[in-house]
């Protein structure tokens, strides 16, 4: 854990649901960062009452191996497979073109990511830590700090009046969950994610055009050419997907979870600025106040 980060904590599965009628949502700049960053947790949270939405803030143009549009539709397509297959409610993509994100109006990204949050009142968001040391994807940088700006937005009347005007009051997160997506960023809470490992890796398979879903298949399909075969990718393409993302993607998340004797577990740097149930104020007040 990164040296000043607050007091770790190991969160597990909670019985029942929990968080029922309670929204998070999720932001991510490429198609395979939720999946890979926090699957788990998304799934986790899903299944304790949470409903769940994802926004793509990139068009993932670069990735894909084709033309840019090519490319552009495919991860599309592969987004809204993605997110189906972990149980998200909806999807919003703000197609910013791929590596040229830093090229974008903050008020503009900050803007349209605060109406999302307010038009879904959402409690919980997940992302990319803003103060994230050794961030090279300006991306994921740019979407990490306009997450941030929105969420501190979210709450104030006097930014973006206009959305209080169209019938979206403002409305503040309480909780934030930030992706550890470098091994030398901070990270203050290991979630334990064994019992929601096959959506995560049947999410990941999704991500084809980036995040390696397809290269079990591929390699199955080039040991077949050559008179051979791999019995660890079984008979069909899906198997072989599968058990590629979960043999050898996933070692990073295998190695958190060893270290707490947990099968599997993904790491986050957690912010709750939910307000107190009572204040300081309600307290003193109920203590000393007296009748006139």
């Amino acid at each position: 854990m990164i040296a000043g980060s607050a007091k770790m904590v190991i969160e597990k599965d909670q019985p029942g649901q929990p968080h029922h009628g309670k929204v998070f949502v999720a932001v991510h700049a490429h198609l395979d960062d939720v999946p890979y960053f926090a699957g788990g947790l998304c799934a986790k949270l899903m299944k304790e009452g949470y409903t769940g939405y994802i926004v793509r803030t990139s068009n993932d143009e670069k990735h894909g191996g084709a033309t840019i549009a090519e490319n552009i539709l495919s991860s599309e397509q592969e987004h809204l497979k993605m997110a189906a297959v972990l149980g998200f409610k909806d999807v919003f993509d703000l197609y910013y073109r791929s590596r040229r994100m830093n090229e974008i109006s903050p008020v503009e990204i900050r803007g349209r990511l605060t109406f999302i949050l307010r038009a879904l009142k959402a409690d919980t968001v997940i992302s990319f830590d803003p103060s994230a040391a050794g961030e090279k994807d300006g991306d994921h940088a740019a979407t990490g700090q306009a997450v941030e700006d929105a969420c501190a937005m979210c709450g104030s009347e006097n930014d973006f009046a206009e959305h209080l005007e169209a019938g979206f009051p403002a409305h503040s997160v309480g909780e934030r969950y930030y992706f550890r997506a470098r091994p030398d960023q901070r990270f203050n809470r290991v979630v334990d994610i064994s019992a929601h490992i096959e959506k995560k890796i049947d999410a990941i398979v999704e991500c084809k055009s980036q995040g390696g879903g397809a290269r079990g298949s591929e390699l199955r399909a080039r040991l077949a050419k050559q008179g051979r075969r791999l019995p660890l990718l079984g008979p069909d393409d899906r198997t072989a997907n599968r058990e590629y993302v979960r043999h050898f993607l996933l070692d990073d998340y295998r190695a958190y979870g060893k270290q707490y004797n947990l099968q599997w577990a993904e790491r986050f740097y957690y912010v709750d600025e939910r307000p107190p149930t009572r204040s300081k104020v309600d307290e003193y007040v109920e203590k000393n106040a007296v009748r006139i």
